[in-house]
This record gives structure tokens, C-alpha cells and sequence, in this order.
């Protein structure tokens, strides 16, 4: 705000209310300024004062009709959220609805054709080896363990006639016709599965599955998908429970509404149509209750109510009383409900008028403070707009006075700031005409210092914006130019650069490059040298200098920072290895399945050949032993494939790792009785010396898989009447476990090659068992997981022992 001096007041004040009581000699005269002003005071008082009448009358009168219509919006902007938050619970119910059927609907038809793939693949490897009846024998044990972790139902089949080939749910009723039966509870659902697969080939069919339990049998709606499969003429199926489905979208709409968190003191509830609470919305009663009959303040019974008026198509509103859970307080509430048929549900939400109200009075309260401070911002204006003329008529009464102190003033500012004269505020030609050629003077000054100035900003704007570091050095070896990029690259600013006595030394990791630099700065030649340099960070980067020599003897040091290419590069030599490393993996691979599976398979293949060729030729031992040879060889192959598997999962982080403390004696206990058949088919002894409870802090799958396979491989390199010994030992920081036998044990060429995926070491037990090696590779990954270590201490003939260390965990 301006202020006149407290004597320039009082004298105008003087002069437009002159003191009556004062004896003038002469009648009083104005001049034409002084009479003008006073007329101007007078109109701006009178003005003043009425627009700020009219002003506040018009504020006041539109500030009630604003209040009503704030009240009136209020209400209706919260009726149509809750209502909006009720059509869209509604929503989701018929959205969840149809996607979890659709979802159950793809399920049944991908097992279905799950099941059909692998019967038809059964049927087409064994048509000729086997009779039908056989083969269908094969398709029935192969579904029968079928389990989805998406429905709840098995799979089945029948015959087009009718019979029970496979009902895992109900074993006893296998080969058993329905058809046959004339209480059968399943009679017309099989007829209608039978009709559907026979027309169709394959269809959904719906109806009520009945349950077969030890005392009485139940329906309940499903839903079923049935392929018919001619080779065989029977017909595949599975199917899902429909109020199982229900039942699911319920929890998960219950969870979803839960979730919705919209306004203050605003909530949704559900209840059934009978009066049942599914969803509750306040402490007086409880999820379950039925509430049918609960009255409200008034002894309106409201939830009735609600219930009423939600069977109208597009739902309705109820207005009740209710006391709040929180502050206890009796306030009027409105809801909106609508009706969900399908469930027999009664949706709605509502809102406590109370707590608007208190709103709304907030709203009024502020909006007239709003006023208030409005007008006394337009009374303060039009007083500034008093002083403001009163500042100018004044200014115009002294302009001639000092017309001239202000051209000597604006002459000398001129001279001094090389800036030309402002002539407008000068109010004589004859000063103008002398500003003109004063004027003419400075301009021509001001051209030359301009050319100068900007030949000094390209240089500066180069400097400044080089993408390279640039510095500069004096003859006392003082840094005088620092860019941003030398900023940016080391942290150090051109102030943190001068204020150090020798910031390249401090800068440079090593003395010997130090003494480089110094040598490079006396002769500067334009070659480029790699230094190591500490930032301020007090991180390394690697960087490129070279020097130049200007003519004033200003030594110039252009560099280029190489830290990034040089991680990339880092991370391009590991990204390599690790390539390497999968390229070994696929060679393992390559040659487990050429060489390992290939094998077993051959065994396979060539004694069940025999078998087929010369069944009637060959005598009972002899075929004995030919299936015991061919169980044999199975049995490797499902050892190998189970390692192959475990394998190819932790290559690819698919095992779950969960450390937990554990009983490590259990785990050990444990692993040694699941060799327990292996051992003693070489009359083996597995001994242990961990009598003492340690524990460990270890995954309980990845511990166990690893205790097992250390444990077969040292029973299969033991020879017979053999021992395997079992050691624990609590370290200062690990546990250590230790796994000895007395077998053959490994020469230091074949240790070295031990978990390694680029190198085999093909190895064959004391009773001829075969290895490839995966297991030790597992081990490997295990511990890995688990950072701690495995390694072997062996000697040819003095057996071999396995070490392995978890760290401690707190």
C-alpha cells in the first residue's frame, strides 16, 4: 500500500475541510487542481458508499438462495452416490456371475479334451497290442487320480449302453447301467449324456447329479461336458456342482463389497429377501442375524421397509431414524436398495443427513466469512483508489519543480549505467533535444560493448554446454575454468575445486598417475591418457585427459569420462558366461536323453519285444525275469526323469524357497529310512551320530532332496557289507553335515569335474548302478540357494565324504 507523508495528509485534509472556527481575512480561492480534487472526493465518497450498499444487499440476498439450493445438491449429489455404488455392487455380481460360468464352461471342455487326447493317444499306441477291453482297462486307471485344482468334479465314463466304466467319486457302482435301474437317481441325466454325445459328439448337459453317500443319496443342480470316443464306444465326462459355483462368486462378491470404502459414514449393505443380514453395516447386529422385524428410533420398521421397496424394478429410497456406532447420537439416515433375484439378496447402501447437515452448516459458515472478507476487499480498494488520486494531483503540483533535478539525475544515471535517457519523463522540448544526442552517444557505446559481450557468451555457451570435460589451469597451477560436464562427472563444484590446494592429486587414486599428470602438464601434446579418479561420491571412474597449451600460457585439459562403457563392457563378459554356462546345460541335456534315457529304453523296447515275439515259446521263469529286467529299466528311467525334472526347475527358479527352522536330526532320520531298501539290498549299514537336537534354518524339501541324493550316491558307490556315516557339527557360524562311506571313492581328476555342468564324470556303482550326474548338480543348486557350500574329500579305494554348511540364521 502507498503512504503519504503525515504532513502532506494533514494538509490536504486542511484544505478540503477547512476549520470554520478559523478567522480568514480574505475570502478563500481555488485553484482549478485543488477545486477539481475536491469534487473528485466528494463523487468517490458518495459512489463508495452507495455501490457497497448495493453490493452487500445483493451478496446477502443470493447467499440465502445459494444456501438452499447447496442443501437441496448436497442431498441429491449423496442419493445418487449411493445409489450409483448400489448398481455397481449389482454389477459386479452379474459380471462375476458370467465369468466364473464361462470360466467353469472352458474348464470341462480343456479336461475333456485333456481326457479324450490321452485316451486316443493310449488307444493308438496299444490298437494292436492289446484288445479294446484292455485298453479301456488302461484309459480308466489312467483318469481315475485326475484331479483340477479349478472344479470339484472327477471324470467318468460310460458306455453308450449305459454302464458304469469309471465313477471315481463312487467306486461301487462301476459296471453297473443306470438304464437297467429303475430307481436309479441318475437314470435321466446318463440318458441325456448318452443322447448329447451320440447326436453331437461331444455338448454340455445340465441337470441334477445325484450323490451316492452311505445312507441316503442327495441332487443338486451341475453342469457337465461329455465327448463321445467311437474306437472305444464309450463316452468321457467331468462336471461341476452349480451351487458350488454360486457359492463361490458369493464369498468373493461378500469380499468385494467389504472392500469399497466411498464418502463419510456411508456404507453397503446386503440382506436376503427374508430378513437376513448376509453383509452388516452397523454394531447393533451381526452377520447371519435376521433382522426382518428391527425397528428404528421411531419404531419404524425399516428393514421391512427396504425390503419392500426393492422389489420395485429400479429399486427405491427409505428415510429412517438411526443412532450412529460411533458418536451415539439419534440422526436421519436415507438408503437405497434394489433387489437381486437370482440370490434372493437385497442390496443397498445409505447416508447419515446429520453428518451432511454439519457439513452443509460448515459450507454457509465459510461462505460468509467468504462474503465478508469479499467486501472488505472492495472497500479497501476503493479507498486505495482515493489515495491513488490524491497521489497523482499531488505529483502533477510539484512535476515543474523538479523537472529539472530529474534531467540532471537521469543525465548522470545515463553516464554511469550506459543506459539511455527516459525522456518520458521529462516534460520540456529543450531537455528532450539534449537527451536526443545524449542518447545518440550511449547508443553507439552500447553497440561496441554488445559485440564485445557476445563473443564473451558464445565462448561461455560453448564452455558451459560441451558434452566433454573441459578445465583450465594457470602458470600456479590453479584450476580457473571448471564446465558443467567436470561438475557433473566428479561432483565437485568450481568453489569446492579452488578452495582444495591440490584438488588432481586429491582427485587421482594412484601416486604414479599423479606424476604422469604433472610431467603432461609441463609438456602438453594433445595425447590422451587414462586415469582412475575418486569422485565425490568417493566412488572410481575411469577417465581420458589430454592437455593443451593456449598462446597466453593458459594450459587447457579436455577429457571424456569412460565409466559406463566400461560396466557395460564388465556386464557383457558376464552376460557371456552365463550363456557359456546354459550352452553346458543344454549339452548335459543333449546327452542325458542320447545316452542316459536312450539306454533304459532300449532294454525296454527289446524285452518286451521278446516278450511279444516268443511269449508261448518262453517258460514262466524266463518271462518272470524278462518283466523283472523291464521293471528294472522303468524304474531307472522314472528315477532319471524325476532328476531331470527337479533340475530343469531349479535352472529355471520354479522350486519354492521357504527357509524355516527345522529338526535336523528328523530331516536326517527321515532321509535315512527312505534308503533304507536301497541299503539293505547290499546289507548296508547307515549310521549317525546326531544325538543332539540341532537345529536349522533351511528349506524342508531342497534339505531332504539333497540329504537323499548324497545318501543314494554313497550307498551306490559302498560295496556290499558297507558302511555310511552321518555327521553333524554346530560351527561358530554354520551347521556342518558331513556324509562318509567306505566305497570305492574318486580320483582327484574325476573331484574337480564335480558339479559342473560343461564336464561328465561317468561313474558306475558297486553293483553296476548307472549316474549321470544330476544329482550332485541339484545338490549344487540346493546349497547355492541356501548360500552355504558342498565339496568332497576322496581318495581311490578309501571312499569318499561329502561336506555341506548352512549358515546360521537369527
Amino acid at each position: 500500500m502507498i503512504r503519504l507523508p503525515k504532513s502532506n495528509i494533514i494538509r490536504i485534509f486542511k484544505l478540503i475541510f477547512p476549520n470554520p472556527n478559523t478567522t480568514m481575512p480574505n475570502k478563500r480561492t481555488f485553484s482549478i487542481p485543488q477545486t477539481f480534487l475536491l469534487y473528485i472526493v466528494v463523487f468517490f465518497a458518495c459512489s463508495a458508499i452507495l455501490s457497497s450498499s448495493l453490493y452487500l444487499f445483493f451478496e446477502y440476498r443470493n447467499f440465502k438462495t445459494e444456501s438452499k439450493a447447496r442443501e437441496s445438491s448436497y442431498i441429491e449429489t449423496q442419493k445418487e452416490l449411493i445409489k450409483h455404488q448400489v448398481e455397481q455392487v449389482l454389477e459386479h455380481l452379474d459380471v462375476s456371475r458370467d465369468i466364473r460360468i464361462n470360466q467353469v464352461n472352458e474348464i470341462l471342455i480343456h479336461r475333456v479334451n485333456q481326457a479324450y487326447l490321452l485316451v486316443e493317444n493310449l488307444y493308438q499306441t496299444n490298437k494292436g497290442k492289446y484288445r479294446k477291453e484292455a485298453i479301456l482297462q488302461m484309459a480308466r486307471e489312467a483318469l481315475r487320480p485326475l484331479r483340477s485344482k479349478e472344479i470339484r468334479g472327477d471324470y467318468f465314463i460310460i458306455r453308450t449302453n449305459g454302464e458304469e466304466v469309471l465313477y471315481p467319486a463312487h467306486p461301487e457302482v462301476e459296471g453297473s447301467n443306470f438304464l437297467d435301474m429303475p430307481d436309479s437317481p441318475e437314470k435321466d441325466i446318463v440318458r441325456e449324456e448318452i443322447r448329447i454325445a451320440l447326436e453331437k459328439g461331444e455338448g454340455f448337459v445340465q441337470g441334477n447329479t445325484e450323490s451316492f453317500p452311505t445312507n441316503q443319496a442327495f441332487s443338486s443342480p451341475s453342469v457337465i461336458y461329455v465327448k463321445y470316443f467311437k474306437p472305444l464306444d464309450i463316452i468321457i465326462g467331468t462336471g461341476e456342482y452349480i451351487p458350488d459355483i454360486e457359492e463361490d462368486i458369493k464369498k468373493e462378491t461378500k469380499q468385494y463389497i467389504k472392500n469399497i470404502h466411498y464418502g463419510v459414514n456411508q456404507k453397503i449393505f446386503i440382506n436376503t429377501t427374508d430378513g437376513v443380514a448376509i453383509i452388516a453395516n452397523s454394531k447393533k447386529y451381526q452377520e447371519g442375524q435376521n433382522i426382518f422385524d428391527l425397528k428404528d428410533m421411531s419404531g419404524f420398521k425399516f428393514i421391512k421397509a427396504e425390503i419392500e421397496t426393492s422389489k420395485n424394478l429400479n429399486g427405491g429410497f427409505t428415510t429412517f431414524n438411526w443412532i450412529d456406532d460411533e458418536t451415539n447420537k439419534i440422526g436421519q439416515c436415507i438408503s437405497f436398495v434394489k433387489a437381486y433375484p437370482e440370490w434372493d439378496w437385497v442390496v443397498g447402501a445409505w447416508f447419515d443427513l446429520s453428518l451432511i447437515e454439519t457439513n452443509i452448516s460448515e459450507s454457509i459458515q465459510q461462505m460468509k466469512k467468504s462474503q465478508i472478507k469479499k467486501a472488505a476487499g472492495i472497500l479497501l480498494q476503493i479507498l486505495l483508489i482515493h489515495v491513488i488520486i490524491l497521489l497523482i494531483f499531488r505529483y502533477v503540483a510539484i512535476k515543474t519543480k523538479k523537472n529539472t533535478t530529474i534531467f540532471i539525475r537521469l543525465l548522470k544515471k545515463a553516464i554511469h549505467t550506459n543506459t539511455n535517457i527516459e525522456k518520458g519523463k521529462l516534460s520540456y522540448t529543450e531537455f528532450h533535444t539534449i537527451a536526443d544526442a545524449t542518447n545518440k552517444i550511449i547508443e553507439n557505446k552500447k553497440l561496441a560493448d554488445e559485440e564485445l559481450k557476445k563473443s564473451e557468451m558464445q565462448f561461455k555457451s560453448l564452455f558451459e554446454i560441451a558434452p566433454i570435460m573441459i578445465l583450465g589451469i594457470d602458470n600456479n597451477r590453479k584450476i580457473t575454468l571448471w564446465n558443467n560436464e567436470c561438475e557433473r562427472v566428479t561432483g565437485y563444484s568450481l568453489t569446492e575445486i579452488q578452495s582444495v590446494d591440490n584438488p588432481m592429486k586429491m582427485m587421482l587414486k594412484h601416486e604414479e598417475e599423479y606424476q604422469t599428470l604433472l610431467s603432461h602438464m609441463l609438456n602438453p601434446n594433445g595425447q590422451f591418457f587414462e586415469y582412475t579418479i575418486i569422485d565425490k561420491n568417493k566412488e572410481e571412474r575411469n577417465q581420458f585427459w589430454a592437455g593443451f597449451k593456449s598462446p597466453s600460457g593458459l594450459i587447457i585439459g579436455v577429457g571424456y569420462d569412460t565409466t559406463k562403457l566400461t560396466k557395460t563392457l564388465t556386464e557383457l563378459n558376464i552376460t557371456a558366461d552365463k550363456l557359456q554356462e546354459a550352452n553346458h546345460t543344454k549339452d548335459k541335456f543333449l546327452s542325458i536323453i542320447a545316452h542316459d534315457l536312450k539306454n533304459p529304453f532300449n532294454a525296454i523296447v527289446g524285452f518286451s519285444d521278446l516278450l511279444c515275439s516268443s511269449y508261448s515259446d518262453l517258460d514262466d521263469d524266463t518271462k518272470l525275469d524278462l518283466i523283472k529286467d523291464i521293471q528294472h529299466s522303468a524304474k531307472l528311467n522314472f528315477n532319471l526323469l524325476e532328476k531331470m525334472l527337479e533340475w530343469a526347475m531349479s535352472q529355471s527358479d520354479q522350486i519354492p524357497f521357504k527357509p524355516q527352522n527345522l529338526d535336523l536330526q528328523k530331516i536326517i532320520n527321515d532321509s535315512s529310512s527312505f534308503a533304507s531298501y536301497q541299503a539293505s539290498q547290499k546289507n548296508i549299514k547307515i549310521t549317525s551320530n546326531t544325538g543332539e537336537n540341532i537345529p536349522i534354518f533351511a528349506d524342508e524339501n531342497m534339505l531332504t532332496s539333497l540329504l537323499r541324493n548324497l545318501i543314494s550316491n554313497a550307498i551306490k558307490f559302498t560295496p556290499e557289507e558297507g558302511e555310511v556315516q552321518i555327521k553333524t557339527e554346530a560351527l561358530k557360524e554354520d551347521i556342518k553335515i558331513s556324509i562318509k562311506d567306505n566305497g570305492v571313492g574318486m580320483s582327484q581328476d574325476n573331484i574337480e569335474k564335480l558339479f559342473r555342468t560343461d564336464a561328465k564324470v561317468q561313474t558306475t556303482g558297486t553293483s553296476d548302478e548307472k549316474g549321470t550326474g544330476l544329482g550332485l548338480l541339484i545338490c549344487k543348486e540346493f546349497v547355492d540357494k541356501h548360500e552355504g557350500k558342498i565339496w568332497v574329500e576322496s581318495q581311490i579305494d578309501e571312499g569318499c565324504e561329502f561336506f555341506i554348511t548352512f549358515p546360521k540364521k537369527k
